[in-house]
């Protein structure tokens, strides 16, 4: 429904302006109007082989760095190199580690195997592996709900959180991914107890098809912070505290040659000082694809009626 009360509906085969208001709503649908129904075409269901995952008790951060290393230098020998199989890792703040895998259909061998390294890793920094099954996994549905029961845990009266992201276009220098570890893992982890991180890839089908007008769809390898607590039982000094620790976070990130930052439009904030925020370009993967959805914007909401989403730094008329 746009700011007119008109009512479109919209698909991959429209054309002319319509054509571009679907793709434009794809990156930034709450600034063109308001999405009343989605019709999903699902990919093949065999096109998914099998995943599960490995769970490992690090304890705390000593014990984490050496083994994220390892599993960091793991996903870029071995899974970022390669479509037929994707790779995310979950740090919580207990500093449990949680390692999801899915395999695609291309992918050969045994998945048991081909994680070995991993469980190598973990004996070598002495750190116990909780749970291991990589095989567990019979569905696309399983595979993604996998983290629900970790996302329903964020609750708070209120709950307060803030997102950011980082990744890098191509392979991660051995720097960037040490940054990851050492800074990005920070300690707001433990001051902000209901946070988390996530460092994954994508590999599989949703590296094909049309690119998105998203920043996410640049990013080979990412990471993000869900920095999150209940309102009520951290303190203002504490929260003041984790703020800071997260602005100069994306500071440094910035410094960091080869690392986008913020480049999503749901791992970034909107209400972050000036300049730490992202440019209409690395949130919609692309100044051409910033400035159709600019186009689109003047076009089907010149008056500015949908006003309150996350782009509205870079979409003021």
């Amino acid at each position: 429904v746009l700011a007119d009360g008109c009512v479109k509906n919209l698909s991959p085969t429209s054309s002319g302006e319509d054509g571009n208001l679907f793709h434009a709503s794809l990156g930034a649908g709450s600034a063109m109007g308001v999405v009343t129904s989605l019709t999903f075409k699902m990919e093949s269901e065999s096109s998914f082989s099998t995943g599960g995952s490995i769970v490992v008790a690090c304890g705390n951060k000593t014990n984490a760095e050496p083994f994220l290393k390892r599993a960091l230098q793991f996903m870029k020998g071995s899974v970022l190199s390669t479509t037929s199989c994707s790779m995310e890792i979950v740090i919580v703040t207990d500093f449990t580690v949680i390692i999801n895998f899915m395999f695609y259909d291309t992918f050969t061998g045994d998945a048991r195997n081909f994680v070995q390294q991993v469980r190598d890793d973990a004996k070598a920094c002495n750190v116990p592996i909780l749970a291991d099954d990589v095989n567990s996994f019979k569905t696309w549905f399983e595979a993604a709900s996998s983290l629900w029961g970790v996302i329903a845990g964020l609750k708070g009266d209120p709950l307060v959180r803030v997102d950011h992201c980082i990744g890098t276009r191509s392979l991660p220098s051995d720097e960037a991914l040490d940054f990851v570890i050492d800074t990005w893992v920070g300690k707001y982890l433990e001051e902000a107890p209901l946070s988390l991180v996530e460092i994954r890839s994508l590999g599989g089908v949703a590296e094909k098809g049309i690119p998105l007008p998203s920043g996410n769809v640049n990013a080979l390898f990412f990471a993000d912070m869900i920095v999150s607590y209940d309102g009520s039982s951290v303190s203002s000094q504490n929260k003041s505290s984790v703020m800071e620790e997260v602005h100069q976070i994306i500071v440094d990130a910035k410094k960091q040659g080869e690392l986008m930052g913020d480049f999503s439009g749901t791992h970034s904030q909107s209400d972050d000082p000036p300049e730490l925020l992202a440019k209409g370009d690395e949130i919609f993967g692309g100044q051409d694809k910033y400035e159709i959805i600019q186009k689109v914007k003047q076009t089907f909401d010149s008056t500015n009626r949908f006003r309150f989403h996350p782009f509205t730094h870079l979409l003021q008329l």
